[in-house]
């Protein structure tokens, strides 16, 4: 796969699941960018809302009509981007908390939290199989979520993101600007297809961002037997080496990114 030279692409990936850093390194990239005068826009092709912790992104998702993340709705406001939400987030999933007692109190051997609801691109689903394993507490956002959202109903998740992550694609195709920085999810090396598509990776954690050639990764990526995004970053990280790595003291995303684009003679 060639690299449009045209257009500057950065992915920024995750070294761990959780709190990794991403979201932050991507807003202060774009920041960054926005200073020194490009225009830059973003993608975030697939993302998860946690429908309990982040609540808030429901009543924004009642709101807007359609399902958003945080992250999608952080890096539109940092990109202060005229694009549509639903194109530069394509793909959406909702996971609620099952109620322990419906479940036999069994959270060992079940996932405690379960996917509910999806977006792909512009038609919403709902899994009816986990609707019943959900706390009676949820039942009023949910009917209101039903109401407004019009799911189709669904069964299966894995067969839906296997589908959903071709049309995230094309709607990555669509995003037209000099500069476009794409955020993964989660520890995952490339969201989607389209996405290993760049010049450079930065690949964040805690502390540290490693700079990766865009052509390195897809190199190292073509030897794993799987999809990228059943493979993850520091499984990538392990079989090729980054261009150059930079610490991150607390706080200091921002000068971090600054340097990053320095170091790529951005500025």
């Amino acid at each position: 796969m060639l690299v449009n030279y045209d257009v500057m692409r950065v992915l920024v990936n995750g070294l761990i699941p959780h709190d990794s850093g991403k979201t932050t390194m991507a807003i202060s990239l774009i920041k960054a960018l926005k200073e020194m005068g490009f225009d830059v826009g973003f993608s975030k092709p697939i993302s998860g809302i946690n429908g309990w912790y982040q609540y808030h992104c429901i009543e924004e998702s009642i709101k807007l009509g359609f399902l958003v993340g945080e992250d999608l709705l952080k890096l539109h406001e940092a990109c202060q981007s005229d694009n549509s939400l639903i194109i530069e987030g394509a793909v959406v999933s909702v996971v609620f908390p099952p109620d322990p007692e419906r479940i036999g109190w069994r959270t060992d051997i079940y996932s405690f939290h379960v996917p509910t609801m999806m977006r792909i691109v512009e038609k919403h689903y709902i899994f009816m199989d986990q609707l019943s394993i959900l706390p009676s507490t949820l039942k009023t956002v949910i009917d209101k979520l039903i109401k407004i959202l019009k799911p189709k109903k669904a069964y299966n998740f894995e067969k839906l993101f296997e589908m959903s992550v071709y049309l995230a694609d094309n709607c990555l195709k669509m995003i037209d600007h000099d500069f476009i920085v794409i955020e993964s999810y989660s520890n995952v090396s490339s969201p989607t297809l389209e996405s290993m598509n760049v010049d450079y990776v930065l690949s964040v954690a805690p502390g540290k961002v490693a700079l990766v050639n865009g052509n390195d990764f897809r190199r190292a990526l073509e030897v794993i037997p799987s999809q990228p995004w059943n493979v993850t970053t520091e499984s990538v990280l392990e079989i090729l080496k980054p261009m150059k790595t930079f610490e991150i003291p607390p706080k200091k995303t921002d000068e971090v990114a600054y340097d990053v684009l320095s170091f790529l003679k951005c500025d």
